[in-house]
């Protein structure tokens, strides 16, 4: 019981210092105050999202932490100052673009490309104005025009162990563990091995992940999923403030929305997904293949009671 008490209060004191940070004007001209979310789009296409921010540093966990202190770490991930109104600059190829980020330091760029590019990790750079440094990376450009297998699957209960239904469960599983101490969900790394492996291995991987979990996580899951050893992926998660918010409660038009966008960019991809039975996977799978049969091949669910997967063709 005591446990369950600090754990909600360790989330309402989240929620509000997301709410009520500070925000910061000033640049810094010697860190990188840039916060990558993911880069990827096909050969005309690019799609970029990221926060400028002062980052706070995150603390090395162990396999042996406390609740506690998992707890404490957590707050980190919700109190950076953000970068307000800053402009951003995307260089691919030598060729430069340009966004400004919002109030609560959230950026993308949504960019039609003036070359086509080969499928393939392509070097990207990043840098807000008078700021001298760069932040590299790698943007997944992946062919709209070869038919290829892709997954698209979601997290909580689907890959990790999370409870969502019981939200008690859910904030000791999220705030009480890191991501060393999250239990996998068993075969799901086997299972997008071998779908994927039906792919060129020479190309990148099909692999997106589209969580409801808020973008301030994108580090714990990231490193939950690395630490795993799944594939390589595409992490999507929901922006829960600032000027393109996402829905906070209505998870099927958000995840409906994500897929549709995949479905968009590479019209000729036949996809294969993956939910639970937890918050509105298969209502949201079943409006998708209906709408799109040719292009959803199947869709797995878990149920959460009784952990079994089940294959809707």
């Amino acid at each position: 019981m005591q446990k369950n008490i600090i754990v909600s209060c360790v989330m309402i004191a989240t929620l509000l210092t997301a709410c009520n940070n500070t925000s910061v004007d000033n640049t810094s001209t010697t860190n990188d105050q840039i916060e990558l979310y993911h880069a990827f789009g096909n050969e005309k296409h690019l799609l970029v999202e990221g926060r400028t921010v002062n980052k706070s540093s995150e603390s090395i966990v162990s396999e042996n932490d406390s609740g506690y202190t998992n707890a404490w770490n957590a707050l980190n991930f919700f109190q950076n100052d953000e970068l307000k109104n800053k402009k951003v600059f995307l260089t691919i190829d030598k060729e430069k673009y340009e966004t400004q980020s919002d109030n609560e330091g959230y950026f993308s760029f949504n960019t039609t490309l003036s070359k086509v590019h080969t499928m393939s990790y392509t070097h990207i750079s990043l840098q807000i104005k008078n700021n001298k440094n760069s932040h590299n990376a790698q943007a997944t450009i992946l062919s709209s025009q070869k038919e290829m297998i892709g997954i698209i699957s979601d997290i909580d209960d689907t890959v990790v162990v999370s409870d969502v239904p019981h939200k008690t469960e859910l904030l000791l599983n999220t705030f009480w563990k890191n991501y060393k101490q999250r239990e996998v969900i068993p075969t799901m790394v086997e299972r997008f091995q071998k779908i994927l492996a039906a792919n060129p291995p020479t190309q990148p991987s099909r692999l997106f992940f589209i969580s409801g979990s808020p973008k301030q996580l994108y580090s714990p899951i990231e490193k939950f999923l690395t630490y795993n050893h799944f594939p390589k992926h595409i992490l999507i998660l929901k922006q829960t403030h600032g000027k393109d918010k996402d829905s906070l409660s209505d998870q099927l038009a958000y995840k409906t929305k994500k897929i549709e966008a995949l479905i968009d960019l590479y019209p000729h991809m036949k996809w294969i997904m993956f939910g639970d039975s937890g918050e509105k996977d298969l209502e949201t799978y079943e409006g998708i293949k209906e709408k799109y049969p040719d292009k959803i091949k199947a869709y797995y669910i878990r149920n959460v009671n009784s952990k079994e997967i089940t294959r809707i063709e």
